[in-house]
């Protein structure tokens, strides 16, 4: 069983490694414009990339409807944030802000603590508006965003439910550990 289990491990992770090598250059070839640049902007920054599955991992984690109800509270978030600063809106030490989120989302993930619905929605609401303050763009730019920012998220999920079952809870807490790490990594000013 547990030699089924390290293989399906390796055939997720390497499906992962290779897609994520082909990626960048089929999105240079078909995703252009606001749209492409709204979509593709959670995967090509890797802070957001992080947060993001960080916040999908956390919503698999806490099961029931966190499932559903965080992802969408991060994306209001999101939008709520990036809509706020394009009008002039300023936000406080929005970069740290943004190292913090990946420390705290990812933390959650590797102690694998469960919330209340509410205190999980007001944690990704909060993570999701340092993710969103930076982004600026017109009506197609956001419909992107949006998009990109729910295929990560889900994506996360997936990672939770795949990874919990082929290998353990475990697996999922030190994907969460990376990215807690990744995110003081950033903090100090390594990327």
């Amino acid at each position: 069983m547990v030699a089924i289990r390290s293989v399906l491990l390796a055939l997720v992770l390497a499906a992962v490694g290779v897609g994520a090598g082909a990626a960048p250059a089929l999105a240079r070839m078909t995703v252009t414009g606001p749209f492409g640049t709204g979509l593709t902007e959670p995967v090509w920054v890797l802070q957001h990339l992080l947060g993001f599955l960080a916040i999908g991992l956390w919503s698999g984690q806490n099961g029931g409807p966190s499932v559903w109800q965080l992802p969408v509270a991060a994306l209001t978030a999101v939008l709520a944030a990036g809509l706020a600063a394009q009008i002039g809106i300023r936000l406080p030490y929005a970069a740290e802000g943004l190292s913090a989120s990946l420390i705290v989302m990812g933390g959650l993930v590797a102690l694998g603590l469960k919330a209340p619905l509410a205190l999980g929605v007001l944690t990704v609401a909060a993570a999701g508006a340092f993710h969103g303050y930076v982004h600026m763009g017109g009506p197609l730019f956001w419909a992107g965003l949006s998009s990109g920012v729910l295929l990560v998220i889900c994506a996360g999920l997936g990672l939770s439910a795949v990874l919990g079952q082929a290998a353990s809870g475990r697996v999922v807490q030190m994907c969460g550990g990376a990215v807690a790490l990744a995110g003081v990594l950033d903090l100090a000013g390594v990327f």
